[in-house]
């Protein structure tokens, strides 16, 4: 595959489109992080909720 030094514009839709992809990606990413911490962290959180009910 040769190498070409035209550079090829993208449209606002493509640009959309590859921002809305890494959006989902970094929110999955997030989402699974949080998880973890709350996993991590379940014994805090329930002696924590304890003290309040």
């Amino acid at each position: 595959m040769s190498y070409s030094s035209r550079h090829r514009y993208k449209s606002m839709r493509e640009k959309n489109q590859m921002a809305w992809k890494k959006f989902k990606v970094f929110i999955v990413f997030a989402i699974i992080a949080t998880l973890i911490l709350l996993f991590k962290n379940r014994v805090a959180i329930r002696d924590y909720l304890y003290t309040y009910f």
